[in-house]
Parts: structure tokens; sequence; C-alpha cells
């Protein structure tokens, strides 16, 4: 594993121009519906995820640009067309921290990523459907519990972290 994270630490440097190494590297398994942790290439943490439905292209990497707490949600179009065709739930265009239909839950990490396919509303957040963890059920994020992503949070928040989705 350590020779994995410092090559994914290379190729980060590499594409977005950075001069130095990432302190932490997040790896999404998407086989494994799990999110570990690594410092230095020893694994420090690991959570099980909910997935999208839909696997994106894999893989995919970005570094964190930033750790929000209590986000607002802003679904989008599609997303609020799809939870009305679900559930005939009319979502609106923001949803305040606090509000029970937030499905950002308690905190959300944006990704910054230096390539032209990926989607870039890729977030990994806390959910306000716990019971959906294990499952491929989001639409493009990864859902972690309340607690978990609080505590990866807490971990990386101010500090350079890589993001791998494989």
């Amino acid at each position: 594993m350590r020779k994995f994270c410092a090559t994914i630490l290379f190729v980060i440097t590499f594409c977005f121009g950075g001069t130095t190494l990432a302190e932490y590297l997040i790896r999404v398994d998407f086989r494994e519906a799990r999110l570990y942790l690594y410092d230095d290439g020893r694994e420090v943490g690991n959570f099980p995820v909910a997935l999208p439905m839909v696997n994106p292209k894999l893989p995919i990497i970005g570094i964190v640009e930033r750790v929000e707490e209590n986000p607002y949600w802003a679904p989008t179009k599609a997303t609020r067309e799809y939870y009305f065709k679900k559930s005939g739930v009319e979502l609106p265009k923001l949803i305040r921290p606090g509000d029970p239909r937030n499905a950002m839950g308690k905190r959300k990490i944006r990704i910054a990523f230096d390539d032209a396919h990926v989607n870039q509303t890729i977030r990994i957040h806390g959910t306000n459907q716990e019971e959906s963890i294990g499952r491929r059920v989001s639409r493009g994020c990864i859902r972690m519990r309340n607690d978990d992503i609080k505590k990866l949070s807490e971990i990386i928040r101010g500090k350079k972290t890589v993001v791998v989705f494989s």
C-alpha cells in the first residue's frame, strides 16, 4: 500500500502543479463500499460509505478544497426532478442546515479535480439517511455516517489531502 500511496501522491503533485506532497490520502474503494484514510502510506482509518447508483469512470483523483460544517444543500434540477418522481417530494433550490431534507448531513468535503470528464459536484458528505450506508443509492456523491464524516473531517481539516476513487 505504501507504494500505491506514493505513486498517487506523485501523480497529484504532477497533475495539479503542486510542489509538496499531501499529508493524507483518502481512497474510496467502489468494490468494498469503504473509504480508507492513509497517513504516510499507513491506514489510519476506514469507514463504510454509500456509493453512486452508477459507477463513474474510475479511477478519479482530486484534492480536498475545504471542509464545510453544517452545509447548505443546493440540489441540482435533475436531483429535484428525481426526488419528485421517486417520492412526490418537491425540494427547494436551497436547503438550510438542520432541515431534515438536507442530504448533506453534518459535514461536506469539497474536492477539486483537474480532469474535464469528472463531474465537478462529487462530494464526500454526511447523510440524512444513514440506512443507505453500504448501498449504491446516491446520484454521484459518497455518503458517510455523520459521526464518521465528523471524525474524518477533523483529521484532514487544513491539511493537504488527496482523494482517489478506485
